[in-house]
């Protein structure tokens, strides 16, 4: 089994960002985390995403697939086709860090058959490494970022409003911001993750086991590093999306109701985002439990 820190990472990264096989079960069947939101006078429906996929998650429950269609605008947490990507990674992506010997051990051994792969690496910080070598490992387990959530509501919006939460440059300045240390463990543990807890990441999303992402997130915390990296990935961005859906949905001028999509990893938990909301006044209901036409 992995690690404390590989089960923290794995989880955040995949399902908290937006991303830059075993299962056959049928995408009309599957329960991801799908809430209604009713807020002074306003409704929006939340979806749980996971930023890598495979086709036949698509199309999804009848359910979520009808309130998309009578959406009035698509909310994602960052819309990285509106972003500069070339220049974001030139302000925070070729910070060149001296690796460390645990490291170069374990990244040269992944390398070593993926030459091609790891040598279009070579220049970037470890964090973009990290993100690049985790995509890669879904990629060799059969998913793909092209059927993320996000970038399949992305493509279908028909040309309603796109609206976000945060941006991409937020995102890259956040996963920068972490030390030489953090950064080098991110690499590792996207090489290191077992492929059972990689495979189990996308079932517990489809399944909508909110107890296993949650788990996934932040049951396996060891000590104050785990505790503060999740406070800054997960916890405090919670708050602030909140009070971005909060704005988005009182704000005069945009078209309702709002369709979000959020990594899964943000709506479970004591300190989610459904929780967020519930505690500022809105009604939040888990479509799953309760009736949400």
């Amino acid at each position: 089994m992995a690690t404390s820190r590989h089960r923290l990472l794995l989880g955040v990264v995949w399902l908290a960002f937006s991303g830059f096989i075993a299962s056959t079960q049928a995408a009309v069947e599957d329960r991801p985390p799908f809430f209604k939101i009713d807020y002074q006078g306003q409704t929006a429906y939340l979806l749980g995403s996971i930023h890598v996929g495979q086709a036949d998650f698509y199309p999804m429950a009848p359910l979520i697939e009808a309130k998309f269609e009578s959406a009035g605008s698509l909310v994602v947490e960052a819309d990285a086709g509106s972003a500069d990507i070339m220049a974001l990674i030139r302000k925070y992506g070729l910070n060149k860090l001296a690796i460390d010997v645990e490291t170069k051990t374990v990244l040269d051994a992944y390398c070593k058959p993926r030459g091609s792969v790891c040598a279009a690496l070579s220049g970037f910080a470890p964090w973009l490494q990290s993100m690049q070598l985790g995509m890669n490992r879904f990629e060799e387990l059969g998913y793909s970022a092209g059927y993320g959530v996000d970038q399949r509501f992305i493509a279908n919006n028909q040309g309603r409003p796109l609206l976000e939460l945060e941006s991409t440059e937020f995102q890259f300045q956040l996963l920068s911001s972490f030390d030489e240390e953090s950064q080098w463990a991110m690499v590792r543990e996207a090489i290191e993750s077992p492929d059972e807890d990689m495979h189990s990441l996308v079932t517990a999303w489809r399944t909508g086991d909110a107890a296993h992402i949650a788990e996934l997130m932040e049951g396996q915390m060891s000590d104050e590093e785990d505790f503060f990296m999740l406070d800054k990935l997960l916890w405090q961005r919670n708050i602030d999306m909140a009070v971005r859906i909060r704005e988005l949905m009182q704000e005069p001028g945009t078209q309702q109701p709002l369709f979000i999509i959020i990594g899964a990893g943000h709506l479970v938990g004591d300190r989610s985002i459904p929780m967020e909301m519930t505690q500022h006044g809105a009604k939040v209901r888990s479509c799953w439990l309760q009736a949400c036409d």
